[in-house]
């Protein structure tokens, strides 16, 4: 990707801003108390991804708060669509936000919630990832209502920093023996030729929905929680997110799955996914 000179333009409570102008109140309960919701999805051919799919996912995240939101779902869609058109080039990543807004007393919402939607140059990561994997540690911890993506990422922060001190690229939160999800991904794990992937209590991701939308009638699926104790023993792993598209895992905790490499059902799911987003990975 070029070198981006032009400053992003940002959409802030009804303008449209450059990135340095763009501001909340200190007050806002989203910087006092994380309360709050968001999305993300980015670009292929300048198209939002599954756009209305993680729209819908951003409003239910705020029922699930009771962070109540004025805007409806073609509102939503045209403040997107028209902050994306304000941001000429090439793809990007678009972050929508909807915090508690403004509180006099710290706490208590006054009914006027922030709504920002960020849109700026998309991440790519380098084509290693894909083509021979990355790395991941497991991390005691379970996420806080798992089905809302909320402002409240600390546990996060904290498992990607332990993660990336050894060596790996991501963090799956295990607890009571059982593994969940990423970080910021789904995870999925693949033995004796079937997936597996956890079926409740995890953040249904619109990645990992499309993933299992292609390989149904090609690839069984077990929605199970993948147990810790079976790292040793699965013959593949990989991740999802709309950041991260599809990714391998190739050893967890030190542990390498299969034979280190990228297996055949990684492959194939990747194979998939890239014919329906019409480009390589890595591009």
């Amino acid at each position: 990707m070029g070198h981006e000179t032009k400053e992003p333009i940002f959409y802030v409570n009804g303008e449209f801003l450059p990135q340095s102008q763009a501001k909340l109140a200190v007050s806002d309960l989203g910087l006092l108390r994380g309360y709050g919701v968001f999305d993300f999805t980015r670009t292929y051919g300048r198209e939002p991804f599954r756009l209305r799919d993680h729209l819908e996912r951003f409003l239910n995240s705020a029922r699930l708060i009771e962070l109540e939101l004025p805007w409806g779902l073609e509102e939503l869609e045209g403040i997107v669509h028209e902050a994306l058109d304000r941001n000429p080039g090439g793809e990007r990543g678009i972050r929508i936000v909807a915090t508690g807004g403004d509180s006099p007393d710290s706490l208590s919402p006054l009914g006027r919630p922030s709504l920002l939607v960020i849109v700026k140059p998309i991440d790519t990561y380098p084509k290693e990832f894909f083509t021979k994997g990355i790395k991941a540690i497991t991390y005691p911890a379970k996420r806080d209502l798992p089905e809302a993506k909320t402002l409240n990422y600390a546990t996060a922060v904290r498992a990607l920093r332990r993660a990336r001190l050894q060596g790996a690229h991501e963090a799956i939160y295990s607890h009571g023996g059982l593994l969940y999800e990423c970080t910021v991904c789904s995870f999925f794990a693949v033995r004796g030729g079937q997936i597996m992937t956890a079926g409740s209590e995890v953040l249904d991701g619109i990645t990992r929905r499309t993933v299992l939308e292609l390989v149904r009638g090609r690839i069984p699926v077990e929605y199970r929680f993948v147990r810790a104790s079976e790292i040793p023993n699965l013959e593949e792993a990989f991740l999802t997110s709309s950041g991260h598209g599809v990714m391998p895992i190739v050893a967890i905790d030190g542990t390498r799955i299969g034979d280190g490499r990228p297996g055949p059902i990684t492959k194939e799911v990747m194979g998939l996914f890239e014919e329906r987003i019409g480009r390589r990975l890595w591009e």
